[in-house]
Protein backbone atom coordinates (compact mmCIF):
# COMPACT_ATOMS: atom_id res chain seq x y z
CA UNK A 1 0.00 0.00 0.00
CA UNK A 2 2.83 2.41 0.71
CA UNK A 3 4.06 2.02 -2.86
CA UNK A 4 0.60 2.84 -4.22
CA UNK A 5 0.38 5.91 -2.03
CA UNK A 6 3.83 7.00 -3.17
CA UNK A 7 2.65 6.77 -6.74
CA UNK A 8 -0.35 8.88 -5.86
CA UNK A 9 2.00 11.49 -4.47
CA UNK A 10 4.00 11.24 -7.64
CA UNK A 11 0.91 12.07 -9.66
CA UNK A 12 0.48 15.23 -7.66
CA UNK A 13 3.89 16.45 -8.69
CA UNK A 14 3.07 16.47 -12.37
CA UNK A 15 1.69 19.93 -12.91
CA UNK A 16 4.67 20.45 -15.20
CA UNK A 17 3.69 17.56 -17.44
CA UNK A 18 2.39 17.91 -20.95
CA UNK A 19 -1.17 17.20 -21.98
CA UNK A 20 -2.07 13.57 -22.48
CA UNK A 21 -3.31 10.60 -20.54
CA UNK A 22 -2.20 10.48 -16.90
CA UNK A 23 0.15 7.57 -17.51
CA UNK A 24 1.71 9.35 -20.48
CA UNK A 25 2.32 12.38 -18.26
CA UNK A 26 3.92 10.15 -15.64
CA UNK A 27 6.36 8.72 -18.12
CA UNK A 28 7.48 12.13 -19.39
CA UNK A 29 8.15 13.98 -16.15
CA UNK A 30 11.57 14.71 -14.70
CA UNK A 31 10.85 13.49 -11.17
CA UNK A 32 14.16 14.78 -9.82
CA UNK A 33 13.35 18.29 -11.00
CA UNK A 34 9.93 18.25 -9.37
CA UNK A 35 11.19 16.79 -6.11
CA UNK A 36 13.87 19.47 -5.91
CA UNK A 37 11.26 22.26 -6.15
CA UNK A 38 10.24 22.67 -2.50
CA UNK A 39 7.56 25.26 -3.25
CA UNK A 40 5.82 23.09 -5.84
CA UNK A 41 6.08 20.01 -3.66
CA UNK A 42 4.65 21.87 -0.66
CA UNK A 43 1.72 23.17 -2.72
CA UNK A 44 0.77 19.66 -3.79
CA UNK A 45 1.21 18.19 -0.33
CA UNK A 46 -1.04 20.88 1.14
CA UNK A 47 -3.65 20.17 -1.53
CA UNK A 48 -3.55 16.43 -0.90
CA UNK A 49 -3.91 16.99 2.84
CA UNK A 50 -6.58 19.72 2.52
CA UNK A 51 -4.29 22.19 4.27
CA UNK A 52 -3.04 25.69 3.55
CA UNK A 53 -5.27 28.13 1.76
CA UNK A 54 -7.39 25.34 0.30
CA UNK A 55 -6.48 26.11 -3.29
CA UNK A 56 -5.53 23.19 -5.50
CA UNK A 57 -4.43 23.04 -9.08
CA UNK A 58 -6.51 20.98 -11.49
CA UNK A 59 -3.89 18.25 -11.18
CA UNK A 60 -4.11 18.40 -7.40
CA UNK A 61 -7.88 18.04 -7.49
CA UNK A 62 -7.66 15.16 -9.94
CA UNK A 63 -5.11 13.48 -7.72
CA UNK A 64 -7.21 13.76 -4.59
CA UNK A 65 -10.05 12.05 -6.45
CA UNK A 66 -7.72 9.32 -7.78
CA UNK A 67 -5.81 8.43 -4.63
CA UNK A 68 -8.40 6.06 -3.12
CA UNK A 69 -8.63 4.04 -6.36
CA UNK A 70 -4.85 3.90 -6.80
CA UNK A 71 -4.33 2.77 -3.22
CA UNK A 72 -7.08 0.16 -3.57
CA UNK A 73 -5.70 -1.30 -6.81
CA UNK A 74 -2.06 -1.06 -5.78
CA UNK A 75 -1.38 0.89 -8.97
CA UNK A 76 -1.91 -2.24 -11.05
CA UNK A 77 -1.95 -0.21 -14.29
CA UNK A 78 1.35 1.53 -13.61
CA UNK A 79 4.37 0.97 -15.84
CA UNK A 80 7.77 -0.16 -14.57
CA UNK A 81 9.07 3.41 -14.92
CA UNK A 82 6.12 4.75 -12.93
CA UNK A 83 6.81 2.23 -10.18
CA UNK A 84 10.50 3.20 -10.18
CA UNK A 85 9.58 6.88 -9.93
CA UNK A 86 7.08 6.07 -7.20
CA UNK A 87 9.82 4.46 -5.13
CA UNK A 88 11.96 7.56 -5.66
CA UNK A 89 9.10 9.80 -4.47
CA UNK A 90 8.44 7.54 -1.47
CA UNK A 91 12.10 7.70 -0.48
CA UNK A 92 12.19 11.48 -0.87
CA UNK A 93 9.02 12.03 1.15
CA UNK A 94 9.97 9.66 3.95
CA UNK A 95 13.48 11.12 4.27
CA UNK A 96 12.70 14.81 3.79
CA UNK A 97 9.03 15.20 4.73
CA UNK A 98 8.34 12.49 7.32
CA UNK A 99 5.54 14.38 9.06
CA UNK A 100 3.71 15.10 5.81
CA UNK A 101 4.23 11.50 4.70
CA UNK A 102 2.73 10.23 7.95
CA UNK A 103 -0.27 12.51 7.47
CA UNK A 104 -0.82 11.32 3.88
CA UNK A 105 -0.48 7.68 4.89
CA UNK A 106 -2.94 8.14 7.77
CA UNK A 107 -5.43 9.91 5.53
CA UNK A 108 -5.34 7.65 2.48
CA UNK A 109 -4.01 4.31 3.72
CA UNK A 110 -4.87 3.90 7.41
CA UNK A 111 -4.28 0.10 7.40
Amino acid sequence: MARALALCCLLALFALAADGAPQDRLDNVNVDEVLSNRRLLKTFVQCILDEGDGRCTKEGKDLKQSIPRLVETGCSDCSARQLENGVKVLKHLTENYPQEWAQMKAKYDPT
